[in-house]
């Protein structure tokens, strides 16, 4: 069900392997000597390691929405908060539309709700507040689709989403040079990195795939 974005997600994180494997053979002998290249790959192992969680939680939520929409069930058969996905564009409507028509939205909007018909999915849509992504957005995502368990799993911290998340946007706008950055950092803590992101990637894509297997999804489920 979510094998395709298993597969990319995992094509993303062994160009950070690849990458950290690069640092390792470009790490000097001589602890004296000042590699600017070294520490460059070093910085840039950040952004590597940051696409490859805005890539999963992106491609998981789109996928999600899909196999909800092929199967579509009435509006009042899903949990409550994913209904701020399935009638998003009723939200939106009544947030956009001029005051004139905003009651006539409103009831629109419980029409829907109440609807025998199917729910009308738009995979396009991301619950969360569109930032960079980080621990909040994760924790959004958990709770707008009723995920079960934790939002991060074991020996992963919010603080390096936090890290990978600052130093990224340091490299990627400029505040920062990739190499000040690097220069921070050991390849052996580099490589702690690199493993707990492929374990968060991971854990996010598990996630969605039980609930999703589990119909975790409907009122019914879990009543």
């Amino acid at each position: 069900m979510f094998s395709s974005v298993e597969q990319e997600t995992i094509a993303r994180l062994r160009q950070s392997s690849e990458l950290l494997k690069l640092i390792k053979e470009l790490e000097p002998e001589d602890e004296t000597i000042d590699s600017d290249i070294f520490k460059i790959q070093k910085g840039y192992l950040f952004v590597s390691l940051y696409s490859s969680i805005e890539y999963v939680i992106t491609h998981v939520v789109g996928r999600y929405l899909e196999l909800l929409k092929h199967e579509p069930k009435k509006p009042m058969e899903y949990r409550r908060y994913i209904l701020c996905s399935i009638l998003n564009s009723n939200f939106s409507s009544i947030r956009d539309c001029s005051k004139k028509i905003i009651w006539d939205k409103k009831a629109s909007l419980f029409d829907a709700l109440f609807s025998d018909d199917l729910a009308s999915i738009d995979e396009s849509v991301f619950p969360t507040d569109g930032l960079n992504i980080s621990y909040k957005q994760i924790q959004d995502i958990w709770k707008f689709f009723h995920l079960s368990g934790p939002e991060l799993p074991n020996g992963v911290s919010y603080l390096l989403l936090k890290e990978i998340k600052e130093h990224r946007n340091a490299i990627a706008h400029g505040r920062e040079k990739a190499a000040d950055i690097g220069g921070r950092y050991t390849p052996v803590t580099l490589s702690k990195k690199v493993k707990s992101i492929e374990k968060l990637c991971l854990h996010i894509i598990e996630a969605f795939n039980s609930s999703y297997s589990n119909e975790e999804f409907l009122v019914s489920v879990v009543a």
